[in-house]
């Protein structure tokens, strides 16, 4: 029989401070001796634990009328907070391996967040719903020091982000934080489109593939915010508009304590990427470890650059290249630097004549941007609105080719009735004709004379 491991009840349990066993032969390693299965116990807590991310309530904010807190969140702004917030949040600094919900959710809120910005909030989301907010500007160094710097600078837990290129170059580059360990959706929605469940109907592109033009799902560019909750999301009334970022000062502001827009953004931010996660499947190790990687390397698109050109070449939603690793982790090593993106990719990314010097250096996409422009984000359209009209088209076409049709045959079966009555009416005085001519004529001439009407009978028939 497997060994038995004690599991800790999470953050909301009794014995919050103790940290899960790390027993290395567990159940939920996956070695096992011999065939045996577990109790019916210890089976039926697998499939609780397995179904807890999923069920994982969100929390919603107050309407307008409503004065009262924000339900599940806590906004932390002095240092006594800080040190308890992070005796909740240390249950997911540990190995995942032995972890009930493994992922946590967190986002970043400022203006401009970049090595020339600033970073105002930063949400964090356990797998139970209860939500951190912490002010970096009135706690500043407090924070970093009280648990944020190792919780950010970890690469074993998964913190689950979307589009985060710009605050790991804000982190690294005004707070000395590298920041580890993400697994970004905006890439990973790129690695699985077409294989997920939509509510509109993807892009597509003409593609040649052995000879034989085919239409394939577009993965030339990335989604944005309103896109993704247009695609993946069921009811998209559940989540406010995300997309609509705030001005400086309101970022900055702190008259009352954090304005009360900035906590409605980060708030409907969270409950974006959890509605999103929920989409997508983890815990296959080849996976994760695919989605880690290449995560990694697009955030770190920006945080590698010694300087940044801030243009449409270094920031587009264009799918970058050697980027999303699809089979194996193995990325072809950069070697040349693009003059217009400023980064570091594979001589195969340049023709001869630029590595020459006898053109100015520029990658494949880069260039593709440069002729073709940027893209521009169109609705998509909804799915089951699409079958429904072409439905009820294809009904009308149906009834009124069939009245044509009753109504020509009414035509023909009328025009021969006409012709058949005036045939009947002929022969009738051909029959008169011939009894008077018979009663008048002897009796060889009655003989011809019948003879003759019945001969005119048979033409008046052939007619």
């Amino acid at each position: 029989t497997p060994q038995s491991t004690t599991m800790d009840p999470g953050p909301g349990g009794p014995n919050t401070a103790t940290t899960p066993s790390l027993d290395t032969g567990s159940v939920i390693t996956g070695t096992r001796s011999g065939t045996s299965r577990g109790s019916r116990k210890s089976r039926r807590s697998k499939l609780i634990k397995s179904k807890v991310d999923k069920h994982m309530v969100i929390f919603d904010p107050p309407g307008e009328d409503d004065e009262s807190e924000y339900p599940g969140v806590t906004i932390v702004e002095d240092e006594e907070g800080v040190i308890e917030a992070f005796k909740k949040i240390n249950y997911y600094m540990t190995p995942r391996m032995s972890q009930a919900t493994r992922e946590i959710f967190v986002s970043f809120g400022g203006s401009n967040m970049s090595r020339q910005g600033f970073i105002s909030l930063i949400a964090i989301t356990d797998g139970f719903g209860i939500t951190h907010i912490f002010d970096v500007i009135t706690l500043e160094d407090a924070l970093w020091d009280n648990g944020m710097k190792d919780f950010l600078e970890i690469a074993y837990n998964e913190k689950v982000v979307f589009n985060t290129r710009g605050a790991k170059d804000c982190l690294f580059n005004c707070h000395g934080i590298t920041y580890k360990g993400m697994f970004d959706l905006r890439i990973i929605e790129v690695m699985e489109r077409g294989k997920i469940k939509t509510y509109a109907r993807l892009p597509h592109e003409q593609a040649v593939k052995g000879g034989i033009s085919k239409q394939i799902v577009s993965k030339k560019y990335l989604f944005t915010e309103d896109e993704m909750i247009s695609y993946y999301v069921k009811d998209a009334s559940s989540l406010r508009s995300v997309g609509s970022e705030l001005d400086e000062k309101v970022w900055r502001s702190r008259k009352n304590g954090v304005d009360d827009k900035c906590i409605k953004w980060m708030v409907e931010y969270q409950k974006f990427i959890i509605t999103l996660w929920k989409n997508f499947k983890f815990g296959d190790e080849k996976k994760d470890l695919l989605y880690w990687i290449s995560s990694e390397i697009y955030n770190a698109m920006f945080f590698d650059k010694e300087v940044r050109t801030y243009d449409v070449y270094e920031e587009n939603d264009c799918t970058p290249q050697n980027v999303c690793c699809y089979l194996t982790t193995d990325q072809p090593l950069g070697g040349v630097r693009c003059e217009m993106c400023m980064r570091m990719l594979p001589v195969s990314e340049f023709t001869k004549e630029m590595l020459l010097k006898k053109v100015p250096m520029g990658c494949r996409l880069c260039k593709l941007i440069e002729v073709d422009g940027i893209k521009v984000s169109k609705p998509p359209v909804r799915i089951a609105r699409k079958k429904k009209k072409k439905k009820k088209k294809k009904k009308k076409k149906t009834k009124s080719k069939e009245k044509k049709v009753r109504i020509e045959g009414e035509e023909d079966e009328s025009s021969s009735s006409s012709s058949s009555s005036s045939s009947s009416s002929s022969s009738d005085d051909d029959d008169t004709k011939s009894k008077k001519s018979g009663k008048s004529g002897k009796s060889g001439k009655s003989g011809k004379s019948g003879k003759s009407g019945i001969l005119k009978k048979n033409e008046t028939n052939k007619k």
